[in-house]
């Protein structure tokens, strides 16, 4: 896949200013026992589904309520235990020490499709910004600052992108060829956080929807 990622947010972006170290993000403190993932589970469809993985709780997951799962450790040496609308799924497994979305399909009946988000490379006073484009039809996304800058650029469907950013206050637009999605104000976030952006919705109206990735307890 071969995504062209501008290298800096531009003008338009307000700093939230230096953390403290104590003011670390919530993902880089768990640790992770030997052997073992993180998984969470994104359903981009507005159709509420029930979803459960290995012996955690479940959740109600749909695109206009609650997006995606908190990331939840499991075990990478066994096979990886889902539930959707109370049906196991199998033929899953999550790489070990790897961060793992799996995204669901409009028929809960067939396998989510597995996503290895790229390794946590945030550092001190930067923070993780990831995108997903899962809008149908949507054969190269946009992401932009509301004033134009880029800041993701030719994603394409079923793509993912990552890159490092400082603490930012922002408004992002997402295109697909011209339709333009609402603007969103990104959530406020610290530094070492990481932030996901996903992209659903169809080609003729993308949707553009942004949280704070979450570990369980």
């Amino acid at each position: 896949m071969n995504v062209r990622m501008c290298l800096w947010l531009g003008l338009g972006l307000v700093s939230m200013g230096a953390q403290a170290a104590p003011e670390i993000a919530q993902l880089y403190a768990p640790k992770l026992p030997e052997g073992s993932a993180w998984v969470r589970v994104v359903n981009p469809s507005d159709t509420a589904m029930q979803v459960r993985v290995g012996q955690g709780p479940s959740f109600a997951l749909a695109a206009s309520t609650a997006l995606a799962s908190p990331f939840q450790v499991v075990d990478s040496l066994q096979p990886l235990q889902v539930s959707i609308n109370g049906r196991e799924i199998k033929g899953l497994s999550a790489p070990k020490s790897a961060w793992v979305t799996l995204i669901l399909d409009s028929d809960p009946a067939r396998a989510p499709r597995l996503v290895i988000d790229p390794p946590l490379r945030g550092k001190d006073l930067r923070a993780e910004l990831n995108v997903y484009n899962l809008a149908n039809g949507c054969e190269k996304a946009e992401v932009k600052l509301a004033n134009g800058a880029p800041v993701f650029n030719q994603l394409p469907f079923n793509g993912q992108a990552q890159r490092t950013i400082n603490p930012v206050q922002a408004t992002l637009i997402a295109t697909c060829n011209e339709n333009a999605s609402l603007p969103m104000k990104l959530a406020p976030f610290r530094a070492g956080d990481r932030y996901s952006l996903f992209l659903i919705g169809s080609r003729q109206a993308p949707r553009l929807i942004g949280l704070v990735d979450q570990t369980a307890p």
